[in-house]
């Protein structure tokens, strides 16, 4: 009655829903934190969302190292994309859950960038458009988060990854 993907996918949304219990519960006994020794210094801070800039190389390690991407569409003019990266961004919880995706930072104002807003649509910064690591979109987020807004849609990101790989494994990408 049930495949192997199926199993995978069941595991893949209890580590995640209990994950999500654990950093509900970090937060709320402050004492117990699993943070309490990670700085929120961005310049002491060992850990970073290690953004890539360039779509294809995404992409390709993506598929290398099996992970979803996170497009960041930004614009250096927009004050809700330089505060996303000055805060949400360097927020452990997402620093560290960000592992988990290949980053790619994509700004709007680029020529260079064009074909890929052009592909998603992108018509208002801050966006984070969440792929498979063959571009197939997933969920996006069109406004300002907070650090822990952004988490939460990493998680759903992951959760629906798992979802999509037990249905149907290999979909096409959005750009060719």
């Amino acid at each position: 009655m049930f495949g192997r993907n199926s199993f995978y996918a069941i595991g893949v949304i209890a580590i995640l829903f209990l994950g999500g219990l654990s950093l509900r519960q970090d937060r709320e006994q402050p004492e117990k934190s699993l943070h309490a020794n990670v700085t929120t210094n961005v310049e002491e801070s060992n850990e970073r969302v290690d953004f890539l800039f360039d779509y294809d190389e995404a992409l390709a390690k993506a598929r290398r190292e099996n992970k979803p991407v996170m497009v960041f569409f930004m614009a250096d003019n927009c004050r809700y994309s330089r505060q996303m990266l000055a805060h949400a961004f360097v927020d452990p919880d997402v620093e560290r859950f960000s592992k988990s995706f290949v980053c790619l930072e994509i700004d709007v104002n680029e020529p260079s960038n064009d074909r890929i807003c052009d592909a998603f649509g992108v018509v208002a910064t801050p966006t984070v458009q969440f792929v498979t690591s063959y571009g197939v979109p997933l969920q996006r987020v069109t406004k300002l988060q907070s650090g822990a807004d952004l988490l939460g849609q990493m998680q759903i990101a992951l959760t629906s990854i798992a979802w999509r790989t037990a249905q149907e494994p290999d979909e096409g990408t959005i750009l060719r």
